[in-house]
């Protein structure tokens, strides 16, 4: 893995995203795509972009910090930020922000990249069986790019040349449109995408991760669409779970380790690296984002924290007091490495730290006042980076995903196959699951939604799961005590892209 991410890193330099910059007349060569190494390092670029899907100020800031999962309220002289995080979490956000500008480019510089990709390879006439295969990841990859921006923004633009006109300026295409693009890209790679689930395919588009894409796709084809696809969704989770490659790692937290490239349930990685993945803007830093300023003595971190988000309360108070998975967030009184008292250095100087679970409000909390999220090993972070690779979907993801789609076809109501998948997911949670499992009667919808939250609470996916059960404009947590306009299930197109782009069209309500 690591001869793979450092690969990818060195080439990712080559990144470009300016359509109008001519550089592939000087790269393409008849003779050059030919081994496996020299594809890989071509589609170095692509790949590298994706850490940006990580990043707590843009994407996952944004499907995070505007759900019932987590918050991030101002601290003192800190956090403050012009108000982004409050309106993110009452759902007062503008087309402004500049959270949602970075994750509308995390969508189209990865698409350029995958574009400049395949206008190169395919100048090339005899292409050998490495570069086919790459062309169909490089579909792929983009194909997931513009899943993040069907979910997000809907109605986007689909952009899939590179060899585009000077002052091309796209319209508009509508979120059926974009769904069907993601579904195309996605379908059409499958008979060529590695098989392989080993080292060589660890941390890219293979077979197996776009199916897991699809699944969430097909799930949620009743929001983009208005058709549901549950059907489909159930296929294409079944493909993963009777291939026999993946299984629920025994160990929850292992999934999330240092060391996490031998998990036997991430299907989709992105790889990071505290001496490899090291540019700003492109790294796993949550332990920045979410610990307090002296969290490096707890953690053995070369710097540390900024103290900035936590749990919502109500979210972690959500959990049973003996759910395992309770502990990605962290409470109560800290202690460096030794055993030494850590101690307050900001408006509570002196006093010794120890994170609370309730918070004052959105506008001045204290410093020691939120469950810290610490699901991700931070142990000895350096150079701005963790090296925990970030899991974008797990095997858990899919045998939820399909218990959901099981429960969608039956009217919302569990079916006996959909309580043993769930089941599946959460006895793993508990040391004693008396009484602690579901039954036909107990897995209601609002108990799977739930259910999803603590499974996968810090990975990014809550705002969609929110959403796809109704509860993101109407649900009820801390700080949300109304309901929030419906068109506030899309977030509005960046205006700075508006403003450079005359044939854009906002989403309704901006």
């Amino acid at each position: 893995m690591k001869k793979l991410l450092i690969l990818f890193t060195l080439f990712g330099l080559w990144s470009c995203t300016n359509l109008d910059e001519e550089v592939y007349d000087t790269i393409v060569n008849e003779n050059f795509y030919q081994t496996e190494k020299q594809v890989l390092a071509a589609a170095g670029p692509a790949y590298n972009e994706l850490r940006g899907y990580v990043q707590v100020g843009a994407l996952w800031g944004i499907n995070s910090l505007s759900t019932d999962e987590a918050v991030l309220p101002t601290r003192g002289i800190h956090w403050d930020n012009g108000g982004i995080y409050r309106r993110l979490a009452l759902h007062t956000w503008t087309s402004e922000e500049g959270y949602f500008n970075d994750s509308w480019k995390f969508v189209y510089n990865t698409a350029s990249n995958c574009n400049r990709m395949l206008y190169q390879f395919d100048l090339i006439e005899n292409k050998s069986d490495a570069l086919i295969s790459i062309m169909n990841e490089m579909k792929a990859v983009r194909a997931f790019a513009y899943f993040v921006g069907l979910d997000d923004f809907g109605n986007i633009p689909i952009v899939e040349s590179f060899d585009v006109p000077e002052g091309f300026a796209p319209a508009n295409s509508t979120r059926q449109e974009v769904f069907e693009f993601v579904k195309s890209d996605l379908e059409s790679s499958l008979n060529v995408l590695s098989k392989s689930t080993d080292m060589t395919t660890y941390g890219r588009m293979h077979y197996y991760a776009a199916q897991a894409l699809l699944a969430k796709l097909y799930l949620n084809a009743e929001v983009y669409t208005g058709q549901a696809m549950n059907d489909q969704c159930i296929a294409a989770c079944n493909e993963i779970i009777n291939s026999g490659e993946y299984a629920l790692a025994s160990d929850y937290f292992s999934n999330f380790a240092i060391k996490n490239e031998g998990s036997s349930e991430n299907i989709f990685v992105i790889p990071f690296d505290d001496t490899y993945t090291k540019s700003w803007g492109y790294m796993n830093q949550f332990q920045y984002w979410t610990l307090h300023f002296t969290a490096n003595k707890t953690y053995g971190m070369e710097a540390g924290g900024w103290n900035g988000f936590c749990a919502m309360p109500s979210f972690y108070r959500s959990y049973d007091d003996t759910d395992l998975r309770r502990n990605a967030w962290v409470v109560g009184p800290q202690f460096s490495k030794t055993g030494e008292v850590v101690y307050c250095n900001q408006e509570l100087a002196g006093k010794p730290l120890s994170y609370t679970i309730d918070l004052t409000s959105l506008e001045g909390s204290f410093e020691d006042e939120g469950a810290r999220l610490a699901k991700y090993d931070y142990t000895g972070a350096k150079n701005w980076t963790v090296s925990c690779d970030f899991a974008v979907i797990r095997y858990a993801d899919i045998l939820l995903m399909k218990a959901e789609a099981l429960m969608r076809k039956n009217g919302g109501i569990a079916t006996a196959d959909a309580v043993d998948l769930v089941n599946q997911v959460r006895s793993r949670a508990f040391e004693d699951t008396t009484d602690k499992l579901y039954t036909t009667s107990t897995l209601t919808m609002e108990a799977l939604l739930a259910e999803r939250g603590w499974e996968f609470a810090g990975e990014g996916w809550r705002r969609n799961d929110q959403i796809r059960f109704g509860d993101f404009t109407k649900g009820r947590w801390t700080f949300q005590e109304s309901d929030s306009p419906e068109f506030r299930n899309l977030y509005p197109i960046p205006q700075s892209q508006i403003n450079a782009n005359p044939n854009l069209v906002q989403n309704t309500g901006y």
